[in-house]
């Protein structure tokens, strides 16, 4: 019996043993299979979790390219890739903006740490009575992490990681910082991004000025921007934004009374709510601006916010200006468009920028890309520098055939006439191409290239006779910038259009320093110049584009064949340029610088010297010597002018009064280097 016992003792201690050793199995099984299924999971979840950004580069994740081009005064001028604006603080804000976005997107905001899990289990729970989606449980956290960092695609593993950059980005920021970044990222339709810009877009203000109803709208958006949009579905949005501002009452934020007023007062969507003036206004200068940006701050800022120096109707006037010319003289002169530009001589600040008639496909900016002959507009500088050495506006020159260089080469004047001997001063008046090519001849093209280089024309000059009639090839941009040296009394102030560019962070990734102007051109010879460039306007090839009693200086130019033609002035303020031609470098039918070239730049200025104080363009100082060569020089300007009429009428040479055609105003023939008027 005893043994018996011991056996059925020890047969249930194998069993148990037995038992515990599957037991350990099985456990030790289900440890592996879960400690291997989280891992797995775990991989599964983290895979391609995005680490936290810095808090500047949150401004910037997740969004395409973009560009806004503000003016001088700091107004969207125009805009490319999505519309942001600038990122706007909540203490610039209204209250009840931000209100509203919490009222109807997280009501708990304050109360959690990016994870709202009483939001989560009513939403579980509506959902699940329902039987279908009728609520959500992100927080506004988690939204503003999913549209920065993540895909739009609603698995589990997305809202796993949504949850847990939620909670990190709460350990990061601070609740307010959080809210701000929402505001200015959150996207609410039409390409927009944040309050500032959707204000803009659908009620034309700051969201600064935004009302109640305004702002409810805005906060009604985020579910669903492109179902809302109220542009094209305002019904739709109005009744979203009507729970919005319950909602509002609901949470105390606002009063019954606040409540009935805005439902009883709807927002009105502006009907134009582009700001920006047309491309066809803009469009070359955003390109020049856009790439000039890019070179000063890198490409790797997505989003760039370029403060520029353009004055906007300015620039309409330039381009209206412009177009009248062009399509009332265009067909039948055979030219097909156009460029112009405008410099403030204070500052060297470009205002005006137009490339072409048409913004088109090509985006060529004639203004900055066309490299052209400049003809007799580069007779300046020939003059300019012959006063360096020695020349004065009196001294005499023959205009006569004459014969320059070892290669026989002879200039000859438009009308293939000769007058004889003349100043420099009437030489330039008048275009004369034979005293040009004499003076530059006998001062070396060299020198003449020098000069032209300190005043800021930067493309290749040729060290050949010819470039006394403008032979080589030169930008509208250089062109009249190195005009505004003679308009600011020998100064070199560098043409600028960029003053700050910044992000949408509001960080400034570039600010222009003030430039100390730089003495190229001594002011007595500027002076000369000025004086001779008056005499243009006054009773020579630039009559056309006299602007009244305002003192104006300038000078026409002409390329061989009517190729081109240009026109650059100034006035005591602005410095113009303008040119006129084809693409194809096709003849016009012989239009010159004085003519409709001149007809734009006068029409320009007019717009723009409107209502404008009259300076004139030489500031006459109180330093008595000045005075007395002041009257020195204005006698032999009238002496030289009695001895050319006297020679003119002793030739029976008539000088053409004002309104008559210009007749030194284009190169006549096609010998090489006849480039200029």
């Amino acid at each position: 019996m005893t043994t018996f016992r011991a056996d059925l003792e020890a047969a249930n201690d194998n069993n148990t043993r037995k038992r515990w050793r599957i037991a350990a199995i099985v456990l030790a099984a289900l440890m592996i299979i879960g400690v291997t299924a989280y891992i797995k999971v775990k991989a599964y979840l983290f895979d391609g979790l995005p680490s936290l950004p810095t808090k500047a580069t949150m401004w910037e994740l997740n969004l395409q390219p973009n560009s806004t081009l503000l003016d001088a005064d700091g107004q969207v001028l125009g805009h490319r890739g999505p519309y942001i604006d600038r990122p706007m603080k909540l203490s610039e804000m209204p209250k009840h903006l931000p209100n509203a976005f919490l009222a109807i997107e997280d009501e708990r905001f304050y109360d959690h740490a990016g994870i709202d899990r009483k939001a989560i289990l009513r939403a579980l729970f509506e959902n699940t009575k329902s039987g279908a989606k009728v609520q959500g449980g992100s927080t506004l956290t988690q939204q503003l992490v999913k549209n920065m960092l993540l895909t739009p695609e609603r698995t589990y593993k997305r809202k796993f990681q949504e949850m847990w950059l939620a909670y990190d980005m709460e350990q990061v920021l601070t609740k307010p910082e959080i809210l701000e970044l929402y505001l200015n990222r959150i996207p609410l339709g039409a390409r927009t991004f944040g309050v500032e810009a959707a204000a803009k877009q659908y009620f034309g203000k700051s969201s600064r000025d935004l009302n109640l109803s305004e702002s409810a709208l805005l906060a009604a958006l985020p579910k669903a921007p492109s179902r809302y949009e109220p542009t094209k579905n305002f019904d739709e949005a109005w009744q979203r934004a009507k729970l919005v501002l319950q909602s509002m009452h609901t949470n105390k934020m606002i009063t019954i009374t606040e409540l009935s007023e805005a439902e009883t007062n709807p927002p009105k969507i502006v009907e134009d709510s582009q700001l920006a003036i047309a491309p066809d206004l803009i469009g070359h200068f955003f390109d020049f601006a856009d790439k000039r940006a890019k070179e000063l701050v890198g490409n790797d800022h997505k989003d760039l916010i370029i403060q520029t120096t353009i004055n906007p109707s300015f620039q309409k006037a330039a381009h209206e200006s412009l177009v009248k010319v062009l399509d009332k003289q265009g067909k039948n002169r055979k030219v097909s468009d156009g460029a112009v530009l405008l410099i403030d001589n204070e500052s060297g600040a470009i205002r005006t920028m137009v490339g072409g008639k048409d913004y088109d496909p090509n985006f060529f900016n004639r203004a900055i890309q066309a490299q052209r002959q400049p003809g007799s507009s580069f007779k300046v500088f020939v003059y300019a520098t012959a006063l360096e050495q020695g020349f004065s506006p009196g001294t005499q020159r023959n205009d006569r055939r004459v014969v320059i260089g070892n290669q026989n080469w002879s200039p000859e004047n438009y009308t293939k006439r000769y007058r004889g001997p003349m100043t420099i001063a009437e030489a330039l008046k008048h275009s004369i191409n034979t005293v040009a090519a004499q003076v530059g001849a006998e001062i070396g093209p060299s020198n003449i290239v020098k000069l032209s280089k300190r005043f800021g024309i930067k493309s290749n000059l040729k060290s050949t006779y010819s470039l006394s009639l403008g032979t080589s090839e030169v930008n509208l941009l250089e062109l009249t910038g190195a005009y505004t040296v003679f308009a600011n009394g020998g100064l070199k102030k560098r043409p600028y259009f960029i003053t700050e560019i910044r992000n949408t962070s509001g960080e400034v990734l570039y600010k222009r320093k003030t430039a100390t102007p730089e003495r190229v051109y001594a002011k007595a010879y500027s002076d000369q110049m000025v004086e001779m460039m008056r005499e243009t306007i006054r009773s020579g090839t630039g009559r056309g584009a006299a602007l009244g009693k305002r003192e104006v200086a300038g000078k026409t130019g002409t390329s061989q064949d009517y190729i081109d033609g240009w026109f650059i002035g100034f006035t005591s303020d602005y410095t113009a340029g303008v040119w006129m031609g084809n693409d194809d470098n096709s003849s016009m039918y012989k239009v010159t610088g004085g003519l409709l070239p001149a007809d734009v730049w006068k029409s320009f200025m007019l717009a723009i010297h409107k209502g404008a104080t009259y300076k004139p363009l030489l500031v006459r100082s109180d330093d008595p010597d000045d005075q007395k060569n002041r009257r020195r020089m204005d006698y032999y300007a009238g002496l030289i002018q009695e001895l050319t009429t006297e020679r003119n009428l002793a030739a029976g040479i008539t000088v053409p009064t004002i309104g008559m055609p210009v007749e030194d105003e284009a190169v006549g023939g096609r010998t090489e280097g006849n480039a200029g008027e």
